[in-house]
């Protein structure tokens, strides 16, 4: 029986959870296309004759008969008609947690997956048992699909601070554990100490030791073990004094966890994997290395035999934070090779803050996430009186004069993907600060300023004028459009093409020669078209923006001639870079590229030899460049504290770029190089000397009240 259905209007198929096959409503989480099971009737649903508003999860308590049974011993030992009295309360429970539970939740018939029922309903923790929560439903339900699909690997899950995910995950790993036979449970996560204590002796013994005696499998070892829960045959060490069971086979399965290395677990075969905190693995233990490693002890030849659980906050990129993010950028199942799997084999899911902020979830386990028109009783009995998000707001609000704790506080409780991957403002290059106030003022711009677009001749014939064509899909992103006027301009210096416009903007590009790499990334092409300062046009911000890498380096180079020739500005670019000036060469618009600006020579430099672009390698110019960068994002990105106004710094994929440049890796900074050289295109003079940027010892304090 195939798991996956096809959905008409989609691409991908939806993967069925339903344990007996049927098909019911389909919800999309995190990208992927998930099937419940068929509604049953409503008089099978649970709490079918009660009121809408009457309506909640509430666990179903054991008959205080059973209650008093500690094991399946004394299970055994009670008279037979005992036995069969409660025999089909014991079975349908085995039921609900093989097929899930279907109850009405004010007037909507709700389903949770037998996971989940196991933890509202079995699980004890230190806090006693569970809430219902619909945002845990919603991962339960992704979990459940990354289970069955065979194309999946396992979940991976970007979270905010305390959402639950650690209960969520040991209360998956004692219910798997405890009914499957000669099986491996593994647990691993920022420490090892973390794993053993945090994970393994708080949840997931404490959870095994509270289950009804019906789902308790035979145990060897403690009753209170620190290694491994183990259900084999039982040691000497454990009697029936203990109200452990002797009866019946073991299942020779075992949870175990093991110390936070790359290869903790290789060589082993592994049914369930539990990878905590996975944003926060530091050096020399890479998560994404780690997991390289782990995926092999749950794949045999090309079959899936395991699954993992990988959830985490995220650390700043240089804590383990970089790693975690290239885990999740290649677990998107929207991208996936020719066998249908992501690049990770992984699924991911992100939730934002406001949906599951512990203290605003209704009786219902809805999240209360707007400020309540009515009076609203709290899950916990308590009122809500304000929604999520306007308390964090005002948490952010409290915060906009530090901008450290601000960002400290974005990143822990995000609203989108982007502000969980926030990186940490100390010890960057520039000041993130004013950039990350900047993408979020992006972020609420209605309409966008950005068009995409290509740029192409028109008719299709070559020199003669270029005409700029929106497209969702387009390589360009511009914020303005030259007038009619300025457009298509033509001049000439000594027979030669040469820019019209020079004083209205200029160009910087980070360029490539090579059509395509080995692991068919590779750098992309980059351009920034930068407005100078003038009182006509928008002036000292950047007007066009472009990343992108075509499968031929010519057409990247078209493209930004195209560009040139359109607003009629002059490009900088880096003098390594032979293929775009050639091109340009060829094509009759060397013109068009700027010699060595004056003010970047140095001593050393052949003052009278005209030569295209700069060097990329010169220190000089590598310490204007970052200037450059930190000088404009100073003066036009972010808040100006004296107006209140904000930057027209509308290209959010510069500014997250500017983030993470560092200044002894350069290379996987396309808009950065691309940007700065545009900046340092438009200078006029060289700037007074500054200190000397410094990967290691730079660490700038910004009095972000200007």
């Amino acid at each position: 029986m195939s798991v996956l259905l096809d959905v008409k209007e989609y691409e991908d198929p939806a993967v069925k959870i339903c344990p007996n096959g049927t098909e019911g409503e389909i919800v999309e989480l995190g990208g992927l296309l998930i099937c419940l099971p068929k509604r049953p009737p409503k008089k099978e649903i649970f709490g079918h004759k009660e009121a809408n508003a009457m309506q909640v999860w509430r666990r179903i308590p054991m008959p205080k008969e059973l209650s008093r049974i500690r094991s399946m011993d004394e299970w055994s030992e009670m008279p037979r008609e005992f036995r069969e009295r409660f025999r089909p309360y014991v079975e349908e429970e085995f039921r609900r947690r093989r097929e899930g539970f279907w109850f009405y939740n004010n007037g909507a018939a709700t389903y949770i997956t037998g996971r989940h029922y196991m933890m509202v309903q079995w699980t004890k923790m230190d806090i006693g048992y569970p809430y219902f929560l619909s945002f845990q439903r919603d991962i339960f339900l992704h979990l459940a699909a990354c289970e069955i699909d065979p194309r999946c690997i396992g979940q991976l899950y970007t979270k905010c601070r305390r959402s639950g995910y650690t209960n969520m995950c040991s209360s998956v790993l004692v219910d798997e554990a405890t009914q499957v036979k000669d099986k491996l449970m593994g647990i691993q996560s920022k420490t090892g100490k973390d794993a053993q204590e945090n994970i393994f002796m708080k949840k997931v013994v404490f959870m095994f030791r509270n289950y009804p005696f019906f789902f308790k499998p035979i145990q060897d070892g403690t009753t209170n073990p620190r290694m491994e829960l183990a259900f084999r045959e039982p040691s000497k060490r454990i009697t029936k004094k203990n109200k452990t069971s002797q009866m019946g086979e073991a299942l020779n399965t075992v949870i175990n966890w093991k110390n936070t290395t790359n290869n903790a677990y290789d060589g082993e075969k592994l049914h369930l994997l539990y990878l905590d905190e996975a944003g926060k693995w530091e050096r020399p233990t890479d998560i994404r290395d780690a997991w390289r490693i782990q995926r092999t002890c749950l794949i045999v030849g090309r079959k899936i035999v395991g699954k993992a659980m990988v959830g985490s906050t995220v650390n700043p990129m240089d804590k383990g934070g970089s790693q975690y993010k290239d885990l999740w950028r290649d677990s998107n199942p929207l991208e996936r090779n020719a066998n249908g799997r992501t690049r990770t084999g992984l699924y991911r899911l992100f939730i934002p803050a406001y949906e599951s902020l512990e203290g605003f979830f209704d009786i219902h386990g809805h999240p209360v996430v707007n400020d309540p028109g009515l009076e609203t009783m709290g899950v916990d009995k308590e009122l809500v009186t304000i929604g999520a998000k306007t308390y964090l707001k005002n948490e952010r609000a409290a915060l906009k004069d530090d901008a450290s704790e601000l960002n400290e506080v974005t990143r822990q409780f995000p609203f989108t993907e982007d502000e969980a991957f926030r990186d940490s403002i100390e010890g960057s290059l520039f000041n993130i600060g004013k950039i990350y106030e900047q993408i979020q003022y992006n972020d609420e711009l209605f309409p966008n300023p950005i068009v995409r677009g290509n740029f192409a001749w028109k008719n299709g014939e070559k020199d003669t004028e270029v005409a700029f064509m929106p497209d969702p899909a387009g390589r360009f992103r511009v914020s303005w459009l030259p007038p009619d006027e300025l457009r298509n301009k033509k001049a000439t210096e000594r027979g030669k093409k040469v820019p019209p416009n020079p004083l209205v903007g200029c160009g910087g590009v980070d360029s490539y020669d090579l059509d395509a790499t080995v692991d068919g990334r590779g750098s992309k092409g980059a351009l920034h078209l930068y407005n100078k300062f003038n009182m006509e046009h928008p002036s000292n911000t950047f007007v066009l923006e472009y990343a992108s890498r075509p499968p031929l380096a010519k057409i990247f180079y078209e493209d930004v001639l195209m560009a040139a020739v359109f607003y009629g500005y002059p490009i900088l670019i880096e003098n390594n870079k032979y293929g775009i000036a050639r091109h340009f060469e060829a094509r009759g618009y060397d013109g068009y590229l700027m010699n060595r600006p004056d003010h970047l020579k140095t001593p050393n430099s052949k003052v009278n030899v005209k030569t295209k672009g700069i060097p990329s390698n010169s220190q000089d110019v590598i310490q204007a460049h970052a200037h450059a960068i930190e000088a404009y994002i100073h003066n036009h990105v972010g808040v100006n504290r004296e107006t209140g106004d904000y930057g027209a710094m509308y290209f959010n994929k510069t500014l997250e770029d500017w983030i993470g440049f560092k200044i002894d890796d350069r290379t996987k900074f396309d808009l950065t190089i691309s940007a700065g050289l545009a900046l340092l295109a438009a200078q006029k003079s060289r700037p007074k000397p500054r200190a000397t940027f410094s990967e290691k010892k730079f660490f700038r304090k910004y009095n972000v009240l200007g």
